[in-house]
Parts: C-alpha cells; structure tokens; sequence
C-alpha cells in the first residue's frame, strides 16, 4: 500500500456522530476521531520508495491517532532502525536489514513485537485496524465479543504477513 492509498483509505472512515453519541461521547471526543484519520499533504514530494518513509516526510500526520499508533513529525535514521511512529510510548521502526517493521521498546533496542514484513503490509494493516475500531466503537458487543476479535486480529496479522505477526494485532485488540 502506498502512502497516498493510506491516507485516502482512512479519509473514507465514516464516523458516525449519531452512533457515537448513543455511547455517550461528547462532541469533543467525536470532532477529535474525525481529525485522527486525517493528514493534508506537506508538499516538497518525497519520492522515497519507503511508504512510510513518504507518509511521514510528505503528509502532516500529527493528527493521526489509530489505537495508540502516532506517527512522527520526521523520520530518523538510526544505524539499523528507521524510526517513523510510535506506539504508546515505544518506538515503531523499520528494521533495514529485514524491511520488516517492528516495535522497539522505549530507549532500547529490545523487540517488543513483530508488526509486518514491509511497510506496504504495515499501512495495509493498520488501515484495516482503523475500520475494525471504529466499527467495533458503535456496534454493541463487538468490543466484547473475543471470538471475533480474536479472529480479526489473525486477519490483520495475515495482512501484515502472516503468524509471525498475531501477537502485535491480539495486543492492539485486546485479546
């Protein structure tokens, strides 16, 4: 998945106000979800072959808020490790020598989770993950519902790249 697919892919989230409030959350709280899922182009071009790396370089994504993914204002190279996001306060990277992404534990360079094979897979994801929780935050019994969470977060583990990758999208679910 390319970046601009990303973001237009979370432009077409449909938060329904009217189902938000039957869960009684206010207007604050709604008009901040519908600004999480968008990001206005930057400008300068990035032509980077990275997704991610084009995301962060050329979208404003310091709206963005997915679960407890937020991305970077700017990208850092870090030896092995590009760093674009984070995942409450642990750090979300791109692994140079695999492609792969995953999540480094705040300040170190211990593997907390395996979260794709490549970062196509990983925007591919997390996209999905978006559509799943807003759904999941209107519908009743969704959130509760373990099977279907459990399954969904397989799911979202075979976008990413497969088995190797479950454990991520259980915990972004909580299952």
């Amino acid at each position: 998945m390319k970046a601009s697919e990303f973001v237009e892919g979370l432009k077409r989230i449909s938060v329904r106000k009217d189902l938000l409030k039957k869960q009684g959350v206010t207007d604050q709280f709604i008009e901040h979800r519908k600004r999480s899922y968008l990001a206005a182009y930057k400008g300068g071009g990035s032509v980077s072959q990275c997704p991610l790396v084009e995301l962060v370089e050329n979208y404003d994504c310091s709206n963005f808020e997915i679960g407890m993914i937020r991305f970077d204002e700017r990208i850092e190279d870090k030896g092995r490790f590009v760093f674009f996001g984070r995942f409450e306060v642990d750090n979300l990277v791109i692994d140079i020598t695999s492609g792969s992404v995953i999540m480094l534990e705040c300040g170190l360079d211990h593997v907390l989770y395996d979260c794709a094979q490549n970062d196509s897979s990983f925007l591919e994801a997390i996209l999905n993950t978006a559509v799943f929780l807003q759904r999941r935050s209107v519908e009743d019994g969704l959130y509760e519902n373990e099977e279907l969470n459990n399954q969904m977060a397989e799911e979202l583990g075979d976008i990413a790249g497969g088995e190797k990758y479950y454990d991520f999208y259980k915990m972004r679910l909580g299952v």
